[in-house]
């Protein structure tokens, strides 16, 4: 236990620099989160004094009096304690027409609708008064019969609307009590977190202070070597490293899920929101930095090797910044991918993890000055692949210019590698080796690396080229009288390198397929004037070829007997919405045997993770609130689903299993999710494994509630 003890109080000691740095860390948080919570308080504090409620119960009560005092009126009793009553109750109903009562009570289920019968029963009294109404109030002070019993006739009316108003405001109020006091318990509870984080880094960094004097005062005594027992050495090795990401990884996780927990909290400010974004994004990208490490670490163990597979380097590069662009949109910035016209466009290498080194250098480069630009350049080098991040203006600058970022000097001394330790870590397991230009006479920061990987032969490059070149398209017709399903559909199929064209109803679709030859029809069941059903007994009745175009029922009505009655009809295959495109290209094959070709998926690797035309589309058809409804749907359908195929895995039942990874690509295809749908189709082709599938599904579901939490889209 003393030898345990010894050697965590030595570790500690040096890495005394980084426990520092974190305690720092920790204690700015702590104070962040104390700053947030105060201004929370704030609007608690008002939305407690509400005036809404109160306005609201006071004119309830005030129709209960003036009833009774009418009744009472009516009974004998003085007619100016009714006129009175009611001149204060006109008052009051004045003001919900002014700007303040109209901001408070405005967002109120049926305000307006009851502000209108008050003012309509203040029209029917009013008439029945009289001129009177215009005196003042010292000599107005009789009320007509007619009015008294207009009154009683109209009072009872009002008493369910009033009655609502007021427990409408008041469920409002303690609504927004409890929302805004949950943010201030989280809030509370994060700090807490964060002030016992940094108290506990500072004692144990005291304890190996301690412990490091103590040792310093001991007696040296000089044993003889045959008295010295063998021990390991010192040197931390990749796996105690990769130990030590894991551990940090565990946090950093409940840090950004936390984080992300309170972005979904409706009601925040600008200025905090823009405040919580920084902080999940950092968040975030220390648990990249991370998973580089336990990469790095895998790759000095032997535990991994690099891969050696053509890929195109400016596809790589552009993998790197893909989900960083707003980031830098906001600082001001721009990216300008470069490759010279002399260096080879594909290599043979590890195009993956290039792609992570790279987004690894840009984070390290950002925050960019205003209007400013970071340099994504490709050279190639005598050793192979280089690779230049930062500065435009050092692009010239020879290579003598640049320093090494050598690791083995970065501890003991100073901290040479300056936030560099992880890419440099990294390179150098990749076989690569690491520069840097420093800042300095009007230049930022640049990095360069330089990796073994090789050009492509030019017959590889020229047999990956032609196997990218989508022969025979299709020209299918869409036919639906959902605007938004028609552009989806022709979105999926233009990706794929088909043309679409689309028709609102049959009758248009009839036109079309008379004087156009398609290869398919594409046709929605439910529609107006005539069904889906009805158009294809008409297209088959047409002369060939035109009658003899497969028809494909696109419907969310797929039970036994309905789908028997739509292969009945003439109709070639069924599509259940929503359609995924995986489902769709299956469908035309099977439609089209002699056409299987075209109608492969493309690769899962270049797919966006999320097509922003595809989920601009579905969002401009829904409100907010739906619009983040449907994405909690989807995203908790397709982990049932992905429950369910890893379930099927287990058992090795093929069928359940391919079958739960379709309704994955399903649940994420509709809402623009097209790399999983497409590395769910390598799955089954056994072109990838259930791991990457499930970190595409990650990182599919944390875009999709970004989008969804920022303004929508029209």
């Amino acid at each position: 236990m003393t030898a345990l003890l010894r050697s965590f109080t030595d570790a500690l000691w040096r890495w005394r620099v980084g426990v520092l740095v974190l305690a720092l860390l920790a204690g700015f948080a702590a104070f962040g989160l104390n700053v947030y919570r105060e201004r929370a308080v704030q609007p608690l504090i008002l939305r407690a004094m509400d005036l809404a409620p109160r306005l609201t119960t006071h004119l309830w009560l005030a129709q209960a009096q003036l009833h009774a005092t009418a009744l009472e009126t009516r009974a004998g009793g003085p007619p100016a304690i009714l006129r009175q009553r009611y001149e204060a109750f006109v008052t009051t109903i004045q003001s919900l027409q002014s700007g303040e009562g109209r901001a408070l009570l405005s967002d109120l289920p049926r305000f307006g609708a009851t502000l209108d019968r008050l003012l309509a029963f203040q029209a029917h009294v009013d008439d029945r008064i009289g001129p009177s109404v215009d005196m003042p109030a010292a000599i107005a002070t009789d009320m007509p019969p007619a009015a008294v019993e207009e009154m009683l006739n109209l009072l009872p009316q009002l008493r369910e609307p009033l009655s609502e108003l007021a427990a409408s405001a008041a469920a409002a109020q303690r609504l927004e009590i409890v929302r805004l006091t949950r943010v201030v318990r989280i809030a509370d509870r994060l700090q807490l977190v964060a002030t016992g984080l940094a108290l506990a880094l500072v004692l144990l960094l005291a304890a190996a202070m301690a412990a490091h004097r103590r040792q310093a005062l001991l007696p040296q005594a000089i044993p003889s070597p045959a008295s010295v027992p063998s021990a390991p050495s010192a040197r931390i090795g990749p796996a105690m490293l990769a130990a030590m990401a894991r551990d940090v990884a565990a946090p950093l996780h409940r840090i950004a899920g936390t984080f992300g927990l309170i972005l979904e909290q409706p009601g925040l400010e600008s200025s905090h929101l823009r405040a919580l974004r920084a902080a999940r994004d950092a968040a975030d990208d220390m648990l990249a930095t991370t998973e580089v490490v336990l990469d790095a670490a895998a790759l000095a163990d032997g535990r991994a090797a690099p891969a050696e597979v053509p890929f195109a380097a400016e596809d790589a590069l552009a993998r790197a910044i893909r989900g960083l662009e707003g980031r830098i949109a906001e600082m001001g910035g721009r990216v300008m991918l470069s490759r010279d016209p002399s260096v080879p466009a594909n290599w043979v290498g590890d195009g993956a993890r290039l792609a992570t080194l790279v987004r690894m250098l840009v984070l390290r480069c950002l925050p960019l000055r205003p209007g400013g630009a970071l340099l994504l350049r490709v050279t190639q080098e005598a050793g192979g692949l280089g690779i230049e991040v930062g500065d435009p203006a050092a692009a010239t600058m020879a290579v003598e210019a640049f320093e090494p970022v050598d690791l083995r000097e970065v501890w003991p001394g100073e901290d040479l590698a300056e936030g560099l330790a992880a890419a440099a870590a990294y390179t150098e397991a990749l076989g690569g080796r690491m520069l840097r230009l420093r800042a300095g006479g009007g230049r930022s920061e640049t990095i360069r690396c330089f990796l073994p990987f090789l050009p492509a032969a030019a017959e590889a490059t020229e047999r990956a080229a032609r196997a990218a070149i989508v022969s025979n398209p299709l020209h299918v017709l869409a036919v639906d009288d959902v605007p938004t399903n028609r552009r989806l559909i022709a979105a999926m199929l233009e990706r794929h390198g088909h043309s679409c064209d689309v028709a609102a109803d049959a009758r248009e679709a009839l036109r079309m397929i008379r004087a156009t030859s398609y290869d398919a029809v594409l046709m929605d069941i439910q529609m107006p004037a005539i069904d889906g059903l009805e158009a294809t007994r008409m297209i088959r009745a047409l002369p060939p070829p035109a009658g003899q175009v497969p028809v494909i029922a696109v419907t969310a009505h797929v039970l036994p007997e309905q789908r028997a009655a739509f292969l009945a009809a003439g109709m070639a295959a069924v599509i259940e919405k929503p359609v995924a495109t995986s489902e769709l290209l299956a469908a035309l094959a099977r439609a089209l045997p002699g056409r299987r070709g075209p109608l492969a998926p493309r690769d899962d690797e270049k797919e966006p993770v999320i097509d922003q035309q595809t989920l601009a589309l579905v969002r401009s058809t829904l409100a907010p609130a739906d619009f983040g409804r449907l994405v909690e749907r989807q995203i908790g359908a397709g982990a049932a689903a992905m429950a369910r195929a890893e379930s099927a895995a287990a058992q090795g039942d093929m069928v359940a299993f391919e079958e739960a990874l379709r309704d994955l690509a399903g649940a994420y295809e509709g809402l623009g999710a097209n790399r999983v749908a497409a590395t769910a189709a390598a799955v089954i082709e056994r072109r990838a494994d259930l791991d990457a599938l499930r970190r595409t599904v990650g990182e599919a579901a944390a875009q999709l509630r970004r989008r969804r939490a920022e303004a929508p889209v029209r």
